[in-house]
């Protein structure tokens, strides 16, 4: 039976009885339409009514809760105690049966508002793979299935028994024919993914519900084989590219990931470690076999009629006939690193299915707005909140531009920032061009020149080149040594820098930038 989350996403489960139960599922081969949504991922206080759930097996008539209590429970003068592995002992009025009881009424109420023709039965079945419950007039036999139950096989009859006691119990039989209306309404609040930042720190406790074109994009791709996928800076295609390589891996394909920065290559490989997926820079990629599914993350860099000839050979069928997804920016991404054909572009999302992302899920609505107003790229509707204003400083030379950062970086220092959460971005070719190099914090060492902005620093301020942080991100970001703002290549580049902010940015700009903005626009902008 499908399971979501699967198996290879659940991380360390506390619960060992949920986590068996979890196993013997994933095993079930249904004769009939079934989906298993596991509640392991669900933050308690954003979906209390789901979180409530352990298991929620969706079948075409029928929506099965299933409640798992492992360990010993007894129940005394009304009162249930239940003791886990470790010998801790816990008591409550409210026992598994009124727990599954209480969370099947609140799930069908709510259906029911979101699916007015919904027209199928509800029930629940309470699972103890630890102890076995004797007969009692509180639950009948059908809703009760024990340590015996523990196997494929045994599950599977627990199940099926539950599943017949509860649409026997209908006064006549749901029309049904549901499992795919309900999985639409229902999967995307099951189905949570780690975040990039906590694969990338290897944590297990940080998960990410898309939002709904995202997560539209990952049904897609179970069911067409070319997929362009379009979204402007922040809409999350990095974490969509890792996400889409890790199910199509897990699915016993071959998975190729590529793309043209070294540094993104090296925190897609990390974020997928632990996975079959091969993470390679395009630059490495000359001798890899032809794979199953290719994907290729800030595809605008790689949109040249010779990349595009190399990587037809990376992928069975190549371009015409095999499987593939793009994930790319047309914006003005396209023309800082590598070579935008848009002929080639065409050419390869007029044999695919595209899907857009209409939302920036990185980015507060303070940024977004203002690299909307300055760049006039389109990167989507803000869904975080407004955050501080940009801060613009107008910069007359370099010596002033280190000087200005130097205190504005003090003073991120003073409200309390992690200096490892700041990265100083050059909109110039190469770090060592660089006006922050004139800085205080250059000098002293707090701010080190890095070409990988993902690596590992101590706590201490990066400072990159806009081309090699792009598909990266970070908090707090300083933007130097801006120039202008008109010409079509330092605006792409002014665009990647200002993206990258999820929390703060500060731009430092020469008085040929400043009279260029003011000019063009009203920022409304702190300066």
């Amino acid at each position: 039976m499908k399971l979501i989350p699967s198996l290879a996403q659940l991380g360390q489960i506390e619960s060992r009885g949920e986590f068996r139960v979890a196993e013997l599922i994933a095993q079930m081969v249904p004769g009939r339409p079934a989906t298993c949504l596991y509640s392991v991922h669900l933050p308690r206080h954003e979906y209390k009514r789901m979180s409530e759930i352990d298991f929620l097996i969706v079948y075409d008539d029928i929506v099965l809760v299933i409640e798992v209590k492992g360990g010993r429970l007894s129940r005394r003068a009304g009162a249930w105690t239940f003791t886990d592995r470790y010998g801790e002992t816990s008591e409550k009025r409210e026992g598994p049966f009124e727990q599954a009881r209480t969370a099947m009424h609140a799930l069908r109420d709510g259906l029911r508002t979101r699916l007015p023709a919904l027209d199928v039965a509800f029930g629940y079945l309470v699972v103890t793979p630890d102890q076995e419950l004797g007969r009692d007039l509180e639950w009948d036999p059908q809703v009760l299935a024990g340590p015996r139950a523990m196997s494929v096989s045994g599950l599977e009859r627990a199940l099926e028994a539950a599943r017949s006691y509860w649409l026997d119990k209908e006064s006549r039989r749901p029309v049904g024919n549901a499992h795919r209306d309900l999985l639409s309404v229902l999967r995307p609040d099951f189905d949570r993914v780690p975040s990039m930042a906590s694969r990338i720190a290897s944590l297990e406790n940080e998960y990410v519900r898309f939002a709904d074109r995202q997560y539209e994009l990952l049904l897609v791709a179970e069911r067409n084989r070319r997929i362009v996928c379009l979204g402007g800076a922040g809409s999350g295609k990095t974490l969509l590219a890792v996400e889409t390589a890790r199910r199509a891996a897990v699915g016993g394909d071959r998975v190729l990931l590529t793309c043209r920065s070294k540094a993104l290559a090296s925190v897609l490989q990390h974020a997928l470690a632990g996975s079959s997926v091969t993470c390679l820079p395009f630059e490495s990629i000359s001798d890899t076999e032809p794979v199953d599914v290719l994907i290729v993350d800030e595809a605008q860099d790689l949109m040249d009629l010779q990349s595009y000839a190399q990587l037809d050979a990376l992928v069975v069928g190549g371009w015409e006939r095999g499987r593939w997804r793009l994930f790319c920016d047309a914006n003005n991404q396209a023309n800082v690193d590598g070579t935008f054909d848009r002929s080639v572009f065409d050419e390869l999302a007029a044999t695919a299915t595209v899907v857009e992302l209409p939302f920036n899920c990185r980015n507060t609505a303070t940024i977004v707005h203002q690299t909307q107003m300055i760049t006039g790229a389109d990167i989507g509707v803000a869904r975080a909140g407004q955050g501080p204003p940009v801060e613009y400083k107008q910069c007359p030379d370099d010596d002033a531009t280190a000087r200005l950062l130097d205190a504005h970086l003090k003073h991120l220092r003073q409200a309390e920032v992690d200096e490892g959460d700041i990265v100083v971005v050059t909109v110039r070719d190469a770090i060592a061009d660089s006006a922050a190099q004139e800085s205080k914090a250059f000098r002293t060492g707090r701010l080190l020149p890095v070409l990988d902005p993902a690596a590992e620093t101590a706590g201490k301020i990066r400072l990159t080149t806009a081309t090699q942080i792009k598909g990266l991100e970070a908090a707090h970001v300083c933007v130097v040594d801006v120039e202008d703002v008109e010409d079509p290549h330092a605006r792409a580049r002014l665009y990647v820098a200002m993206t990258r902010a999820r929390i703060s940015l500060w731009i430092g700009l020469s008085p040929t930038a400043w009279s260029q903005i003011a000019s063009g626009s009203q920022t409304g902008a702190q300066t």
